[in-house]
This record gives C-alpha cells, sequence and structure tokens, in this order.
C-alpha cells in the first residue's frame, strides 16, 4: 500500500468484529453473508462521515465502500490483506536489492546487506538483462521486480550486465526486511536521518541511528520524510519522544466530535537545532510528526506544503481472513491545526529536491558545498544522498537544475510569466533568463539552465564537467 498514505492501524480480532455483528436485524442475517454484515456495521458505527447502518442496506461490500468516496477505507481479500500486513512491517519476498532503471534498462540501486543478492555476489549498478533465461525489460521496473519476487525458497536465476561482461547467478528467495531509515554525517556535528516508511520497526532503527549520531558529536540535525507516504502513528509517536518530553503528539476528532488525543510521554528533549525536509509528497505520519515538532518549536520544515493526509484509519480483521481498513477520525495538531487537504506549511519554503537539501545545509551552517553527480550517485560534500540533483547534456553543453544552483549561490529564483523568463535574483541584481533552446530548457515543469550561462552571471560556481561525472561547487554569497 505504499501508493497510498496510511495511518494508524489498530487490529481487531474476529471474535470483536463478530460480536459487534449480533445486534444485526435476524433478515439481514439470514440475506447476507458474514462479511457484508461485518463491513456495513463497522462503516454505520465508525466511519468519520457519520454514515448510518441503513443509509447501508441492500449495499454490497464494493457499493458501500465506493459510496463512501474515500481513498483510505479499503477492503481487503484474504491475499491483498497478507500483502498490507507485510507492507506494515516492511517484509517482502525477494532477492534483496532495490532496482532504478535509467536509459540502459533496469539496475541495481542498492543491494541490501545479508540479502541473497548479496551472497551471490550481485552489486550495485549491475544491470538486470534476463530472469530465468527470459530478456528482462528495459522500460519497466515492475515488469522486472515481478519476475524476480516469488515464494520464499523457491530459486530464481538472474543474469546481469557488468562492465562489458554478462554474470548469471542462482539465488534462493527468501524473506527481506527492507530498511526504511538511513543516516549519514557531515562536517561540524551536522547529522542526517532519512525516514522512508513509517514501518513497525522504524522507531527502532531511528533510536539506534540517532544515538550513533550522538555518539559521534551530533550538534544539529536535518530529519528528511520527502516522498514518505506515512505509516503507523505508533511509529510516529516513538520517534516524537526524542524530541518532546510529554504532550500531545495529534487531536482526533471522531464522527462524533470526540476528542481521544493521541499522547507523548517519557519522552526527551534532543535540545539541537532540528530541520525536517518535507514535501507535497510527504503525507499521514510524516504530516503527524512533522506537525507536531512543529508546534512544540522543536524543529523548523524546510520545502513545501505537505500532502494533507489528516485522517485516521483503523484496522478490523473480518470473516474469510479478510479484513476492513476504515477511517474513524479525522486529526489536528498538537495546536488543533487541520491537516486534512491543507497539509503542514513549511517555515521555509523551497522547491525542488536538491534546493532543499542545500538550503537545509546552508541552514545548519554549511555554505560550501560541492555537489559531486555520476550515473547513479550523488554526493554532497562526499556524503551520498538520495536527493538527485538534476542535470543531463544536450547538444554538448551541460544543463543543471536551476533551483539546485540557484540554492548552491544563495540566490532565489521566480518565473516570471509575462516575459516566459526564469529570474534568479541575488543582492547584486537579477538576471532574466529565457526559454530558448541554448539557455534554459523545461521538462514536466522542472527548468534545466545552462551551467556556462549560469556561471557568467555567478562566477563564484566552479564547475568541473567530465560527462557523466560533473562537480559543481559554490560558497553561499561568495
Amino acid at each position: 500500500m505504499k501508493d497510498q498514505p496510511r495511518m494508524k492501524t489498530m487490529k481487531v480480532t474476529l471474535a470483536l468484529a463478530s460480536a459487534l455483528i449480533t445486534i444485526l436485524p435476524l433478515n439481514a442475517s439470514a440475506q447476507e453473508d458474514l462479511q457484508t454484515q461485518q463491513v456495513r456495521e463497522i462503516i454505520g458505527k465508525l466511519h468519520v462521515s457519520g454514515i448510518t447502518e441503513e443509509a447501508l442496506a441492500n449495499q454490497s461490500i464494493k457499493q458501500m465502500v465506493e459510496g463512501l468516496k474515500d481513498p483510505y477505507t479499503v477492503f481487503f481479500s484474504q491475499e491483498e490483506y497478507g500483502q498490507f500486513s507485510s507492507s506494515l512491517e516492511n517484509n517482502y519476498v525477494g532477492m534483496g536489492a532495490r532496482i532504478g532503471i535509467d536509459d540502459k534498462g533496469v539496475y541495481l540501486s542498492e543491494v541490501f546487506a545479508g540479502s541473497s543478492a548479496e551472497s551471490a555476489g550481485l552489486q550495485r549498478d549491475d544491470y538486470v538483462r534476463a530472469v530465468d533465461g527470459a530478456p528482462a525489460s528495459t522500460t519497466s521496473i515492475d515488469e522486472v521486480r515481478n519476475k524476480i519476487v516469488g515464494v520464499a525458497g523457491t530459486k530464481v536465476n538472474v543474469t546481469v550486465q557488468r562492465g562489458d561482461k554478462e554474470l548469471t547467478v542462482e539465488i534462493t528467495r527468501k524473506g527481506i526486511n527492507v530498511p526504511e531509515v538511513y543516516s549519514k554525517s557531515f562536517t561540524n556535528g551536522v547529522g542526517y536521518i532519512q525516514i522512508t516508511d513509517f514501518s513497525s520497526d522504524a522507531d527502532e532503527d531511528f533510536g539506534k541511528q540517532l544515538t550513533d549520531l550522538q555518539a559521534n558529536g551530533l550538534k544539529s540535525l536535518i530529519l528528511d520524510v520527502r516522498n514518505n507516504p506515512g505509516g503507523l502513528v505508533d511509529t510516529a509517536q516513538n520517534i516524537a519522544k526524542h524530541f518532546v518530553k510529554e504532550g500531545v503528539l495529534i487531536h482526533t476528532r471522531d464522527r462524533n466530535g470526540v476528542d481521544d488525543p493521541v499522547l507523548i510521554t517519557g519522552g526527551t528533549e534532543l535540545s539541537i537545532p532540528v530541520y525536517i525536509l518535507a514535501n507535497e509528497y510527504s503525507a499521514s505520519a510524516s504530516e503527524v510528526l512533522s506537525g507536531a515538532l512543529q508546534d512544540y518549536n522543536v524543529a523548523k520544515v524546510i520545502g513545501m506544503q505537505t500532502y494533507g493526509k489528516g485522517s485516521v484509519q483503523q484496522l478490523y480483521q473480518l470473516d474469510k481472513d479478510s479484513a476492513l481498513k476504515v477511517t474513524v477520525e479525522e486529526y489536528l495538531t498538537p495546536n488543533k491545526r487541520k491537516v486534512n487537504k491543507v497539509g503542514i506549511t513549511p517555515d521555509i519554503k523551497v522547491d525542488g529536491t536538491s534546493a532543499q537539501l542545500i538550503t537545509a545545509l546552508q541552514t545548519v551552517g554549511i555554505t560550501d558545498i560541492n555537489v559531486e553527480i555520476s550515473k547513479h550517485k550523488v554526493t554532497y560534500n562526499g556524503v551520498e544522498i538520495g536527493s538527485g540533483f538534476g542535470n543531463f547534456h544536450e547538444n554538448g553543453k551541460l544543463y543543471a537544475s536551476t533551483r539546485g544552483l540557484a540554492a548552491l549561490v544563495g540566490a532565489s529564483i521566480t518565473w516570471n510569466e509575462a516575459t516566459r523568463t526564469v529570474d534568479i535574483s541575488d543582492t547584486k541584481g537579477t538576471h532574466a533568463i529565457p526559454v530558448e533552446a541554448d539557455k534554459l530548457i523545461i521538462e514536466n515543469g522542472t527548468s534545466y539552465v545552462n551551467v556556462d550561462l549560469f556561471d557568467d552571471y555567478f562566477p563564484q560556481l566552479q564547475v568541473k564537467d567530465q560527462g557523466e561525472n560533473v562537480s559543481i561547487r559554490a560558497v553561499k554569497g561568495n
């Protein structure tokens, strides 16, 4: 369910769900299967909209769920429920590698420690060329993934290209717990932690990695929840305990307007500057954590307005090992700010993946930033971060993210619709760059500027262009 933001889940036993059903009229029980009765009663008693069981009479499960027009209330079959439960645990069965795609095909972007892929000798940047002898797609990650994943204990032959050689290895599929917390250290005690998913063990991983950073002299922290669709509110609650001693994590409002707040207890204070990176794809538990730390003035949010998924779901197990995830509450931040369909407003608004990270680094005091870009890797001052910079070559010229370059030199950027130019401003003035083939290219709403032209305007930019390997450095304001 990673394609949908998720929130608090609560497994309720079949016995309780069945007990609710016993109050249904006998004629309904006689005409409908138990699953349909259970779904009707749960929605009719708990859904935040306040819809009644009577209004759902004579409807199928599909009709009841679709009629709510609530994308977060979902009925799971037995198979779908198993997949959803695995996603909450962040467990999958496969070879143990993360894959990406570029113009040459599908490649391994990360090989997990202790995985079958690692044991078989597969390496980062290997291109997948065949699975069990059948050519692998060069245009679809899903097609390649679906051929590799399977039943635990079964075997699959994977052929990869490494440089000019091809290598075929036999891999035994096994369960994998995909990492969801990554930490890095910059100079001057600046720590970075990325949370990709609020799964059931992300809070434990966060605590361990935060402790490691503190042991190395942590003085400020960048917490990255960009593109994080959410997960378990309990996980967000446990992570919040590292920043807030006591208080409300979220206020909740059910169909009757009753507030049953989720509390933070037994926490600690980090007492260092904290900056949260968030964007329009940060949702659910990402917004719970960001909103709470923002309200308690322990963190500033850098990035864009978040997704705006301010509802709470509970998960009920039903007859035939199926389940219903139902929206039971709306939540508000500790200061009772609305989140649903609104999102969290950043303290420092910055658009663009690279610009957001660069701004965060500059805000914590790292003003001299060197970005090294290779085909599948980007480092900021020698530290690899999953944030790409955005660059390409066209007609022998290097183009790079206008927002990223502007952030490096400490300039602001605006779009001038009247003149169809990107205006880049600093204390010395404004440079208007027109949308022209040799100056500025716009693709999918993102602008890329000719780096040579940008360098003419901002000579503090130092660029080394070696084809696939590019280095761009600048000191903010110099």
